[in-house]
């Protein structure tokens, strides 16, 4: 079957050619004897469908590789900017977690202390991203093949991985806070 292809010039057409069985370099060799019977100036170029079809791809492959590089460098600064928030948090609060602990509190204790705090701020990230996503779906579900705007797994997924990086960002200041010496918080205060 012959047909126009699109966004190519009106001289340039495909024709597809589907074999029962054999080998498709023979089969590109047939056509190409046949055609040039009928006219020997026709540049030939023969490549599978599946070639076609992964070339036709390409900027789609790239559009997402380059969505999901700046997905990553998003998270990897969410993650940078939740461990400085929790950072000065901790060293602003040194005296009174000194106290805490001068009064006897366990060093689990002020890990949950500081880990509490960071995961408020997750879930706020999570309900207000949640529900930008769930806006913004409305907008690109023209763009998804396949895919569900407004799909659970993806949701979940994406609420896992953030409260997996925010517990990660919040770990080492509040570890950093159960180590603090009352005795030399006092003292310095």
């Amino acid at each position: 079957m012959t047909q126009p292809s699109p966004g190519l010039p009106s001289n340039e057409f495909n024709l597809n050619v589907r074999a029962a069985s054999g080998s498709p370099a023979l089969l590109a060799r047939s056509v190409a004897d046949a055609i040039g019977g009928v006219n020997h100036d026709l540049a030939l170029t023969f490549r599978p469908l599946s070639d076609q079809v992964n070339a036709s791809l390409t900027q789609e492959r790239i559009v997402a590789m380059l969505s999901g590089f700046f997905g990553a460098l998003a998270l990897l600064l969410a993650g940078l900017g939740l461990y400085g928030v929790t950072s000065y948090a901790v060293s602003r609060r040194r005296t009174e977690i000194g106290i805490r602990m001068a009064l006897g509190a366990a060093p689990e204790s002020v890990i949950r202390l500081v880990l509490a705090r960071v995961s408020a701020l997750v879930g706020i990230g999570i309900v207000v991203g949640t529900g930008v996503s769930f806006w913004a779906s409305q907008f690109v579900s023209a763009l998804l093949y396949g895919l569900e705007p407004r799909d659970p797994a993806t949701l979940v997924g994406s609420a896992g991985v953030l409260a997996a990086v925010g517990a990660m960002a919040g770990w080492l200041p509040a570890r950093r806070a159960s180590r603090i010496d009352p005795a030399e918080v006092l003292r310095d205060s």
